[in-house]
């Protein structure tokens, strides 16, 4: 890879997305799903090289569900967090770096088909109008979908793989991949379809750096199903504890992956409403650029058959997360539709990204598990409520609770009950629908904000402070991000522009 202007214009790009999502970070992760798993397997995982390194005897390991390899990405994070406040505090920016480096590539990557101004639009739309904002802080998704979309970065835009280097950063890219996530094994037709495009016209002839990759691949997949074994194992396997919630009717698959899409309670379209356009540009892009949008329709397409058999596509968490994975894949497609930016015709994308923000900014700013503990206690936690029922909408619940702190009415309790409409009589002794105090959970969950009128001091301050240099130093570097664009698109442009300048000023003479 040569380096350009446009990677250095990513590179701001991701420090300045990285520091702005740093700012309203939580400060913690492990009620993230199963990021407290990861963190105790990561933490014992460190004092078990401790103690074999300086003889000890070595304690049991403890295992998370999705094995060590993606513990191994949180490491560095969970070391430099023993020195500094703790573990999980310094794992809870992970996630936002992961984040932005996703975004960097999709820029760098829209950059080669789209416009300066296009690619700004969509590299922002999928930075703060998608499920990608919400994610950078519920952590779970980010790890598998940066390296699905780097895999497909270096087989489809960025020329024939040929130096080692590269041969060694695609195999890992496309193992890791598979294997950071047990539902992983999914993606395989992905991975098959970019190592069959880059060499399908030479194998012949690059048979060792095919072998490699190849090698590569299934070496790290055969580490990663080893070490989930340990988890799953006990508990009589992963395919024996996802029997409860499969399926029992081949229709309830069809309306599965209808909802997968235009669910209003956990619909993708719903959670990233630009995506929305999708359908009309994958079409599109399979007439000009095959490659691209077979990629995209296999990530996205592999990932709803895998979902749409349970008996719930989605599950307490914001929106459907197992699609994380095909957002920047579905938003290339986008670019490569439409790759210039045109106010008027464009106005249907600005409309949906418009929206997507709103709901994205409602993701970021409230803990998912607030709706959890909410529907616990009003004793309506069950999983068809809280991916079906409007009351346990997350995107209305949470405008709920922001519209409580944003009032800001003191103490006085904001009472909220769930009902629902009986149909058409109330069954005899039904107990009423209880109501609960909304003010309990409309706190925000970054820490900036929360603590912003409480006093602080010592090592609390000092993290406020932290936050809003990075909040500051987020925002200049984003404006800088765009500056370096149009300077950019302004010295291309140039060397088109000169020859008919010359050629007016030698008419004229």
């Amino acid at each position: 890879m040569t380096w350009s202007r446009t990677h250095t214009t990513a590179v701001l790009l991701f420090v300045g997305l990285a520091f702005l999502y740093m700012a309203f970070s939580p400060g913690s992760i492990a009620g993230q799903g199963y990021a407290g798993e990861e963190i105790e397997s990561g933490l014992h995982m460190l004092t078990a090289a401790t103690a074999w390194a300086k003889g000890h005897p070595v304690p049991p390991m403890v295992w998370s569900r999705h094995g060590p390899v993606p513990v191994l990405f949180d490491l560095p994070f969970l070391k430099l967090g023993k020195h500094l406040v703790s573990p999980d505090f310094m794992l809870s920016f992970e996630p936002c770096l992961l984040t932005a480096l996703l975004l960097a590539i999709l820029y760098v990557w829209l950059r080669k088909v789209c416009s300066v101004g296009m690619t700004l639009f969509l590299t922002f739309t999928a930075a703060f109008g998608t499920m990608l904002w919400p994610y950078a802080y519920i952590g779970l998704e980010t790890k598998q979908s940066l390296f699905v979309l780097l895999a497909g970065y270096l087989a489809l835009a960025n020329g024939k793989i040929r130096g080692w280097p590269q041969v060694v950063l695609f195999g890992l890219s496309c193992g890791l991949a598979l294997s950071l996530k047990s539902n992983g094994i999914v993606l395989w037709p992905v991975v098959a379809y970019l190592i069959y495009v880059q060499f399908r016209d030479r194998w012949r002839s690059h048979r060792v750096q095919l072998f490699t990759i190849v090698a590569l691949v299934l070496l790290i997949w055969v580490l990663g199903s080893w070490g989930r074994s340990f988890y799953w194992g006990p508990l009589g396997g992963g395919t024996s504890s996802f029997r409860l919630w499969l399926i029992d009717s081949p229709l309830q698959f069809y309306t599965n992956a209808v909802g997968v899409f235009g669910s209003p309670t956990k619909g993708f379209f719903v959670y990233a409403p630009i995506m929305f356009l999708s359908v009309f540009a994958v079409p599109k892009v399979f007439r000009t650029d095959r490659p691209m949008g077979v990629f995209a329709l296999l990530v996205t397409g592999c990932t709803v058959l895998f979902i749409s058999i349970f008996r719930t596509t989605a599950d307490e968490t914001w929106g459907e997360r197992y699609l994380h994975v095909a957002v920047a894949p579905l938003m290339l497609c986008i670019g490569y539709a439409w790759p210039r930016f045109a106010w008027r015709r464009q106005v249907p994308a600005i409309v949906l990204a418009g929206i997507g923000v709103c709901i994205s900014f409602l993701g970021a700013f409230y803990y998912y598990g607030a709706l959890d503990s909410a529907a616990q206690e009003a004793g309506q936690n069950t999983m068809e409520w809280l991916t079906s029922d409007e009351n346990w909408n997350p995107v209305l619940f949470n405008a709920r609770l922001f519209r409580v702190w944003f009032s800001d009415n003191g103490t006085a309790p904001v009472l909220w009950t769930p009902a629902h409409i009986w149909v058409w009589t109330p069954p005899p002794n039904a107990p009423p629908w209880k109501s609960i105090n909304l003010k309990d959970y409309c706190q925000p969950q970054s820490f900036m904000i929360r603590s912003w009128h409480l006093p602080k001091s010592g090592v609390a301050l000092r993290i406020f402070r932290i936050y809003v240099l990075l909040l500051v130093l987020g925002i200049l570097l984003l404006c800088w991000t765009v500056v370096s664009s149009v300077k950019e698109q302004e010295t291309r442009e140039t060397p088109r522009l000169k020859p008919k300048n010359q050629e007016v000023r030698v008419a004229a003479s």
